[in-house]
């Protein structure tokens, strides 16, 4: 018996070892969370066994996360600008910056609601002009999307006269969907999301410049480089291109 006990326990000494999964940790604002992140983070658990956390911050907190976030981010996605700065500051890994593509701002409706002709800036503006409200996000709260908006309602007299309304519990498009304006300007990502109570009439003119366009790279302080790199080829593969622009981005190279 004591011979068989000691043979079982040498056989469960000498068996490989479960495999362990890899998490990692990517830090986003909402505009690239809600364009497609959390399909691929899905798919590529799936398909190579790469568990990924997301961790959507403010725009206003994602540097200070990226410089001294505990426990360091794996992957950042930013707008370029920002990723910009972070690649001065050497926040993230040399050469692994890659471009990821383009949110349009777009106008929002409630579903079954007639979808207007915004496709120039007086057909816009005069669209706006005619709504009760049209809705956005508070450019206060540190949003990009809401100073984007606002600024380029500032910006152009055609919208002299439009009745904004600024929705101070979540986005311009969820406000609407509750039934508190007719209209919202928001970001195309964020519109699509809510089909059953929202339509997307489309992006407002490409020469009023209200867009982001956003960028990923590996942190400098990346536990996990070689599964970080992993992902960042995944997300960007061709077959990917479909399922970033069904969620609202146009990818970019």
């Amino acid at each position: 018996m004591r011979t068989f006990a000691i043979g079982a326990m040498l056989l469960v000494l000498a068996a490989p070892a479960a495999a362990q999964t890899t998490t990692i940790k990517i830090i986003t604002p909402a505009v690239t969370a809600n364009a497609g992140l959390r399909d691929l983070a899905m798919g590529i658990e799936k398909e190579q066994g790469i568990k990924v956390e997301i961790q959507v911050l403010n725009m206003a907190k994602m540097m200070d996360e990226l410089k001294g976030g505990n426990p360091p981010a794996d992957i950042v996605f930013l707008p370029v600008a920002l990723m910009d700065q972070a690649q001065t500051d050497k926040n993230i890994a040399a050469g692994s910056r890659t471009m990821i593509g383009r949110v349009r701002i777009g106008l929002a409706v409630h579903k079954g609601d007639p979808t207007p002709d915004i496709s120039t800036i007086d057909k816009l503006a005069a669209v706006l002009k005619a709504a009760d409200s049209v809705m956005y996000s508070d450019p206060t709260s540190g949003s990009m999307e809401a100073r984007i908006i606002d600024g380029m309602l500032n910006a152009h007299p055609e919208f002299v006269g439009v009745k904004r309304k600024i929705s101070r519990n979540g986005e311009g498009g969820q406000a609407v969907a509750r039934g508190e304006g007719q209209m919202a300007l928001q970001l195309i990502c964020e519109i699509v999301n809510h089909p059953d109570t929202l339509t997307n009439v489309g992006p407002v003119p490409d020469s009023l410049g209200a867009y982001i366009d956003s960028a990923a790279a590996i942190t400098a302080r990346a536990p996990h480089p070689k599964e970080a790199a992993q992902f960042l080829k995944y997300a960007t593969q061709p077959g990917t291109y479909s399922l970033w622009l069904g969620k609202g981005l146009e990818r970019m190279k």
